[in-house]
């Protein structure tokens, strides 16, 4: 989320969302869900709650307000100038810029606030925006496959859209119906204009034969390729395929060609002696129309625990000593080059985003993992062996804080990984450590979102999730101005990031207008629970303290690791605190608490 307010504190906090209420861009009924029966319910006609207009021109907004009999009605702009006294708005924006106005109705029954966002342009052309899958868009011969692009600025004078497919114009509708008999590929082309200009979006379609189902394994992080395990003799290996399109599927398991009894999606494999292991998974439709296969090497090594441990020295480091990657989800802080963000804007491969991440933990100063998903990996000089589990072993410091009204704690999971093949890069087994939400109904194991890099500058960033969900990271340019929340360092027109899920607890309180993001009881970063130290003179501040011993299957049974070397934190809930934007962990260092 936006930390313009938590890095200035709770005071800050309470004072702005004062001021602004509750805009909740792409979905502001949260703040309509929270008010109290019969007090005014405010609807406007944008879905993402914001208005364009060009400089000089008369913008009107005409929300719909239910429950306002004998209402007063005030329109504030940017928290201060009153600018109307009526249901309906009513103003000339003559400098170019993004401003917020707050709608506030009141009765008898109570206030209401609800904000949006103006943006003034000198020139609106058409922006096309459409979210194309990280594996292409794929579609059986002679099949229908519905195109709806979302267009920014449509409603200007002048709009028209064409569509043409392999330079032949096919249409003009708003919506494509694609379908096409002959197998290959084709280049689709959108043209969008209006009074104020023309864009266009390019993509390609491939017409295959069947259904294009597909099978894969995950490598232990989005920038690496191998997908090999590693394990110990004795140790289990948890596999679980990424599987797309089935609608019924079975699941076939061999080792070494020899077919294992397992039928489950994710097979729990235990090597019995060192070697190199070929899995092969065969996924079939129940309906016999289709099947996909996928291979992955599970090497166990020759070695045990006991070989691979890396004993500390007296020369040794309490802190994190390498970043091995930072990968973000889109976010506020994501390329932000203000005193804010820190970034220099020069973070344009993975190495230099390291490079800055790195510098900041040396530093104590947060680095922003953005939306759900967002990681950062980091390693020691040494290894960090576990205690018995009376005592915490290792700390991770973030910016959290509590506060009458709540605080602000944006949960991130943690994972550790023990260096099994001995080559000192993250590229072996994660576990999960436990926390206090583990096993709950509402959290969810093995989630996951792709994220979209938007069309043009200074936009929202869209998402879909495994659950068949969409949604978007909110452009808040009242804090954050850079053209991008999208990691720049993420070539890739999508991506997508995998972890758990936890049930987010923030929440807006309607009578006084302020968010906050309530603490879990324990087990996460930037979380103020029971495991949180605060208040250090050790230039830390907050942080959340962690057993080795907490560190789990992915069926929840105790792994019993003897030490670790690899720290993993990831953003662990996919939520937004309305005007303050997405929920975003933040670390500011890791520790050794041994040394």
């Amino acid at each position: 989320m936006n930390k313009f307010a938590i890095l200035l504190k709770s005071a800050v906090v309470a004072a702005a969302v004062s001021l602004a209420g509750g805009l909740t861009g792409c979905n502001k009924d949260d703040v309509i869900e929270n008010v109290q029966a019969k007090k005014p319910v405010i609807t406007f006609d944008s879905e993402t709650g914001v208005y364009t207009v060009k400089a000089g021109s008369e913008l009107t907004v005409s929300p719909i307000i239910e429950n306002a009999d004998n209402a007063t009605f005030r329109w504030t702009l940017d928290g201060g100038k009153i600018i109307g006294r009526s249901a309906t708005l009513v103003y000339t924006w003559d400098t170019p810029g993004d401003y917020y106005v707050t709608l506030t109705v009141i009765t008898s029954a109570g206030s209401v606030e609800e904000d949006i966002k103006i943006e003034v342009v000198d020139f609106t052309p058409p922006v096309i925006s459409l979210n194309i899958p990280p594996e292409g868009l794929k579609v059986v011969a002679g099949s229908d496959y519905l195109i709806e692009p979302s267009i920014q600025h449509d409603t200007m004078d002048g709009f028209e859209i064409e569509w043409f497919v392999d330079g032949v114009a096919v249409s003009r509708d708003r919506s494509y119906v694609f379908n096409r008999e002959t197998i290959g590929v084709y280049k689709v082309k959108i043209v969008a204009t209006n009074v104020d200009g023309t864009s266009d979006k390019e993509f390609e379609i491939e017409v295959v034969a069947s259904k294009p189902y597909e099978v894969s394994f995950l490598s232990p992080s989005y920038f690496q390729t191998s997908t090999d395990r590693y394990t110990f003799v004795g140790r289990p290996v948890y596999l679980r395929p990424v599987v797309r399109l089935f609608d019924d599927p079975s699941f076939e398991w061999s080792v070494d060609g020899k077919s294992s009894d397992c039928t489950d999606r994710i097979f729990a494999f235990t090597p019995s002696s060192p070697g190199t292991y070929t899995v092969k998974l065969t996924v079939r439709e129940a309906d016999g129309s289709g099947s996909a296969s996928a291979e992955v090497k599970v090497i166990c090594v020759d070695k045990t625990e006991n070989d691979i441990l890396r004993a500390k020295t007296a020369a040794s480091d309490s802190y994190s000593t390498e970043v091995f990657e930072w990968t973000p989800a889109p976010g506020q802080f994501i390329g932000e080059t203000s005193a804010l963000g820190g970034m220099t804007g020069n973070e344009t491969t993975l190495e230099l985003a390291n490079a800055w991440a790195r510098q900041q933990l040396d530093k104590h100063q947060v680095v922003s993992l953005g939306a759900f998903g967002g990681y950062i990996v980091v390693g020691f000089d040494h290894s960090i062996v576990a205690g018995d589990g009376s005592e915490y072993d290792f700390s991770v410091a973030g910016n959290a804080f509590k506060n009458s009204n709540g605080g602000s704690n944006e949960p991130g999971i943690v994972w550790v990984m023990q260096d099994v093949n001995g080559n000192g890069i993250p590229d072996d087994e994660w576990y999960e450590l436990r926390g206090c939400e583990s096993g709950n109904a509402t959290t969810t194991q093995f989630y996951a979102v792709t994220y979209f890099r938007p069309s043009a500058p200074q936009q929202n960033v869209d998402w879909t999730d495994s659950n068949g969900k969409n949604g978007c990271v909110d452009y808040v340019g009242s804090f954050h101005k850079q053209d991008y929340y999208y990691p720049a360092w993420v070539t890739a027109e999508s991506y997508t990031l995998y972890g758990t899920c936890l049930d987010s607890k923030n929440n807006l309180d309607p009578s006084t207008g302020y968010w906050a993001n309530n603490a879990y009881d324990w087990g996460y970063a930037d979380n103020v629970g029971s495991d949180s130290l605060t208040g250090k003179d050790d230039g830390e501040g907050q942080r959340t303290c962690f057993k080795i011993s907490n560190a789990v299957y992915p069926d929840g049974l105790a792994v019993n690791l003897k030490f670790i070397d690899f720290i993993k934190v990831q953003t662990g809930v996919n939520a937004k605190s309305g005007w303050l934007g997405e929920i975003s962990t933040e670390v500011a260092g890791f520790r050794d608490l041994s040394l």
